[in-house]
């Protein structure tokens, strides 16, 4: 009985995680199709009045570029207003941001440290503008992404778009062009969702909300790119993901750093399931199948690859067939185990170190669980990666 559990329990994770791996990309190009990715451009007159968004803690370093880049928008003058929320910065931003002299720009200061998503909150009971973007300091925006994001809002079906991610080459990335792969799947996958009408996830890179559907985001939140995709599914409306509309981000030269980033990442996507996991209810239809492949089995696949390895381990003993599983996982770990050693020295060799990368995210992710169960709903408040 022991063993029939044991067997069961190793063959449903890896087909869950063969699932979310493989057959779910592959099952998106052959549902139909419900929404064109490229809606023709609206003209001045019909394009929605924008609010950019830009919560910055102590962003000194890339503020001023930051508000250039928003200027340099190809959007009507009068329909773009550009808020700045200084989340008690210390480090001269402010006076960064007062230094520009332009009706546009306006500048919101909050004491103490209140975390992105208080910070947005203030941020868009400021504004009456039709289109709400969320933005980061730190990334740059193709001039023409709020025209490609706000044509898709001459469809009333839409609640929220999201830009696609593009990651700027760094020669001493700890990425490298592997953060361009992932970069370039994750824009394919996430397209492949919107066209056949589901969600899984939005980028806080640049992300365009109705402010008729913003709802405002509850005390501890530590989520504000899946969620408010989540708004729109439960509002009735369709979140997008349009890859035409790029925003760049430089890719890590920190292994730690990221590791660390995607450990308060993975707790955020726990608090999300937490708090929203009735989209994974069958009456949400395609918008729950996306849910639940791309994020919420995605999100444990570190307690699967635990499973398998466990479960494996035990029943090798007198199984040829699983000593044959176990010896294919440890010699997978074993060259994830390599691929640590080269990133240590800044040598990128995938898969090798592809491989590495896998496992350490999934760590991070892993971590990220406890991370949540500790800190449940109090406060996360992110601390800025290093900036250059």
């Amino acid at each position: 009985m022991l063993d029939l559990t044991l067997q069961i329990v190793l063959w449903g994770s890896i087909t869950l995680l063969l699932h979310t791996l493989v057959l779910y990309p592959l099952s998106l190009r052959l549902l139909p199709r419900k929404y064109d990715l490229d809606p023709p451009e609206q003209p001045d007159n019909e394009l929605p009045s924008v609010a950019l968004l830009i919560a910055a803690y102590n962003e000194s370093l890339v503020i001023a570029r930051k508000i250039g880049n928003s200027f340099a928008q190809d959007y009507p003058q009068e329909k773009l207003e550009i808020i700045v929320g200084s989340d008690g910065s210390t480090d001269g931003t402010d006076e960064i941001v007062k230094s520009f002299v332009d009706p546009r720009l306006r500048l919101v200061r909050l004491d103490g440290r209140n975390g992105k998503p208080l910070v947005l909150n203030r941020l868009v009971a400021e504004t009456q503008a039709e289109i709400v973007v969320i933005t980061d300091a730190d990334v740059e925006l193709d001039s023409q992404i709020l025209r490609k994001m706000c044509r898709h809002f001459a469809d009333p079906r839409i609640g929220v778009v999201s830009c696609g991610w593009y990651i700027m080459p760094v020669t001493d990335a700890v990425f490298g062009g592997e953060g361009e792969q992932y970069a370039a799947h994750i824009n394919v996958t996430k397209a492949l969702e919107s066209q056949v009408g589901g969600v899984s996830g939005g980028t806080g890179m640049c992300l365009a909300i109705r402010h008729s559907l913003y709802q405002p985001f509850a005390p501890g939140s530590a989520n504000d790119d899946t969620t408010p995709m989540l708004w729109a599914v439960l509002a009735g409306m369709h979140a997008v993901w349009d890859p035409n509309a790029k925003a760049y981000e430089h890719a890590s030269r920190s292994f730690r750093e990221e590791f660390r980033r995607r450990i308060r990442i993975g707790a955020g996507n726990f608090q999300t399931l937490a708090r929203y996991w009735r989209v994974l209810l069958p009456r949400y239809g395609i918008a729950a199948y996306t849910f639940t492949s791309h994020k919420a089995i995605r999100w444990t696949m570190p307690f699967l690859m635990i499973a398998i390895l466990v479960t494996s381990l035990v029943l090798a003993e007198n199984s040829t067939l699983y000593r044959g599983v176990l010896v294919v996982q440890l010699i997978g770990y074993a060259i994830a185990a390599l691929g640590a050693l080269l990133v240590a020295f800044r040598i990128k060799l995938p898969p090798v170190t592809s491989l590495f990368h896998f496992v350490a995210m999934n760590a991070a992710l892993f971590l990220g669980f406890f991370r949540y169960l500790k800190q449940g709903d109090r406060k996360f408040v992110w601390e800025p990666t290093a900036r250059t």
